[in-house]
């Protein structure tokens, strides 16, 4: 799955204008350092319900910018919570963490390339 689908990116482009890209990817790379971040301070049924929450609000975002693998990953644990699977950090946190660390890399390199 891609981590940075271009396709999107340049339709969102198109939509919002060009000079707004460079702000909104700040913000969409911020997010996720901040909710990894906040991930990794919790523990226990906190972790639990903040990556609920979290791939809540992800597959969304994630979705509008292209981030195809972090949203489907962020969409897996939502169905999830919402289907009261049992969610065990060390395997489905420690994913979407390992996506977004990815994703973070991959729309930081892009957006060195992107001109304010």
């Amino acid at each position: 799955m891609t981590l940075l689908n271009q396709g999107k990116v340049d339709k969102l482009s198109s939509e919002i204008g060009a000079e707004n890209v460079p702000m909104l990817l700040d913000i969409f790379i911020g997010e996720l350092g901040s909710y990894k971040t906040k991930l990794q301070e919790l523990n226990g049924d906190e972790q639990i319900q903040q990556l609920k929450e979290i791939s809540h609000a992800l597959k969304s975002s994630a979705a509008s910018f292209g981030a195809d693998a972090l949203r489907d990953i962020a969409q897996s644990i939502d169905l999830k919570g919402k289907q009261f699977a049992e969610l065990k950090f060390e395997v489905e946190g420690n994913e979407l963490c390992a996506v977004m660390s990815q994703t973070e890399q991959a729309y930081s390199d892009y957006r060195a390339t992107v001109t304010a």
